[in-house]
């Protein structure tokens, strides 16, 4: 009776081949709808890890000559629209211990040509009215800004008292 069985089983082998066989061979599809919602306009503007600039006058000679205070990455944009960059300041330079603020004027921001991503870039005599420093960039998931802080004149920094004068710098980034 096994050998019976054996047998009956050894010569189904190939009907249970070729059946899964053909089952390989056929196909079935369905089909996926996917999705992409773009359904805001997102953009940012995030300092780099040391955005505070300082420029430093310890001697006679410093008065002199133009300073120049060069800022790597220190700003990037995520925008997915073409956008403006704006700079201003907030109020002049001022010291609680002095009665004469240093004017916004003394210090010009520049976007270093090579980091304008797409856009035009012009130096920007500090203000309190928002001025553009970058016009016109191109979507990005991250372009970073060099930037140079620049006193060419010191002149209006005669006659100041011996402190530090601090102002906030505002960095605007809009879509177009």
């Amino acid at each position: 009776m096994k050998k019976k069985l054996s047998l009956l089983a050894f010569s189904m082998l190939p009907i249970f081949l070729l059946a899964g066989r053909a089952n390989a061979q056929s196909a079935s599809t369905d089909p996926v709808t996917v999705n992409i919602n773009l359904s805001a306009e997102v953009i940012s503007i995030v300092l780099g890890g040391s955005p505070d600039v300082t420029f430093n006058y310890p001697t006679a000679a410093s008065y002199t000559v133009p300073q120049t205070v060069p800022k790597l990455g220190h700003f990037t944009v995520i925008s997915n629209q073409n956008y403006d960059v704006t700079v201003s300041g907030t109020a002049p330079f001022s010291n609680a211990n002095s009665a004469t603020p240093i004017p916004l004027n003394v210090v010009t921001v520049a976007v270093d040509p090579a980091t304008a991503n797409g856009g035009a870039v012009a130096p920007v005599i500090l203000s309190g009215t928002a001025q553009p420093v970058v016009s016109g960039a191109t979507p990005t998931g991250g372009a970073t800004y060099n930037v140079n802080y620049s006193i060419p004149d010191a002149t209006p920094l005669l006659g100041r008292s011996p402190l530090i004068y601090s102002t906030t710098v505002v960095y605007t980034a809009t879509q177009l």
